[in-house]
């Protein structure tokens, strides 16, 4: 266009404009009804965990765009000047906004029936949405507000989609090499920050199943110290005695272990272990895609990757044992970390 516009092909490039305007005004219309039906999506009680249709669906529409602008390069070789480019990178910013924006609302909701959301009209979209699942959030961080199953199924949600964005639009961006997308990569840089935050607030909380008693004494030791108390005045505390620390690392021998990362390998595989939200039929039939595409090796995938990380709050687990057992009782306790059983019961369970 930009050749013909300094031609004298008055006809020609006025058609030109005009058909390229007319194709701008579609696509962003393409892209309100989009964002817009990912506003009002709406989730069911039952479809509590797993990923949300509109998450789910995005990799390939931009899968599809991308390979529509396969081969569009400026003389220079480079397509990230063009007005095309800039144009798809700010729908990309725009959608991935409002998905991130919508998961949150989502996750918070207070659990109610409600209805997938849908676009109004047409069946061919590339992004239309479906049902999702729900959990309600909350802000308590006290420890017995930790294992609540609504804050749970918060970080539980966004896990699952923070992740599933990571893997799946890496695996979309692979396929057009050439492209370098900075508003790809500040969303992922963002999706990565979430999943990490939420992982460590979902690990935080299951782990007061296999080691509740253990984790209070050693974060009341701990915040003690931070606080400026010197470790003998800790110590000196009949709560915190050394005959107390021995007494609650005795209730973790090896036997004790074992059994509670098996516990925990089953709780683990209960919350990420295949759950969909894809929607209910009416609206995977009207978006064109199917319903639920279940757990399969992307589930088995996730929960292994939160295995690896319960593994290494284990091994955290253990140098504050460490770290406290030198520092308050000087070294000397009747009763070590029986770290080579929990190596070996997270190797039998991957």
């Amino acid at each position: 266009m930009a050749d013909i516009s300094q031609s004298n092909q008055d006809f020609l490039n006025s058609m030109l404009q005009k058909l390229h305007g007319n194709l701008e005004g579609r696509f962003r219309k393409f892209v309100d009804d989009q964002v817009r039906a990912i506003e009002e999506t709406k989730v069911k009680i039952k479809k509590r965990k797993g990923v949300i249709h509109f998450i789910r669906i995005f990799p390939q529409f931009l899968a599809a765009v991308e390979n529509m602008l396969a081969g569009v390069a400026d003389a220079g070789g480079s397509s990230s000047n063009l007005p095309v480019r800039r144009m798809v990178d700010r729908e990309y910013d725009r959608i991935i906004r409002t998905m991130f924006d919508s998961l949150k609302v989502i996750a918070r909701e207070n659990p109610a029936v409600g209805v997938s959301g849908h676009l109004g009209a047409g069946n061919t979209s590339l992004l239309s949405v479906g049902g999702a699942s729900t959990t309600t959030g909350s802000s308590a961080t006290a420890a017995g507000d930790l294992e609540d199953k609504e804050v749970l199924n918060f970080h539980i949600l966004l896990i699952e989609n923070m992740n599933y964005f990571l893997e799946e639009v890496s695996d979309s961006s692979s396929r057009a090499p050439n492209v370098q997308n900075e508003v790809l990569d500040d969303w992922r840089e963002d999706a990565q920050r979430q999943l990490a935050e939420h992982m460590g607030q979902y690990l935080n909380a299951v782990m007061r199943r296999p080691l509740g008693k253990l984790l209070e004494h050693l974060e009341n030791v701990e915040a003690q110290l931070t606080n400026g108390k010197a470790p003998g005045m800790v110590a000196a505390q009949p709560s915190n005695s050394k005959t107390a620390f021995n007494k609650v690392l005795a209730g973790y021998d090896a036997k004790e272990v074992r059994k509670e990362i098996e516990k925990l390998k089953k709780r683990v595989e209960k919350h990420f272990g295949g759950g969909d939200s894809g929607g209910d039929d009416a609206s995977s039939m009207h978006s064109g895609f199917g319903g639920s595409s279940g757990g399969g090796a992307g589930s088995k995938n996730l929960v292994n990757k939160v295995l690896r990380e319960c593994e290494k709050f284990y091994g955290d687990v253990e140098m504050r044992i460490g770290a406290i057992t030198t520092e308050v009782y000087g070294g000397d306790v009747l009763f070590e970390w029986p770290r080579a059983e929990v190596k070996s019961a997270f190797a039998a369970i991957r």
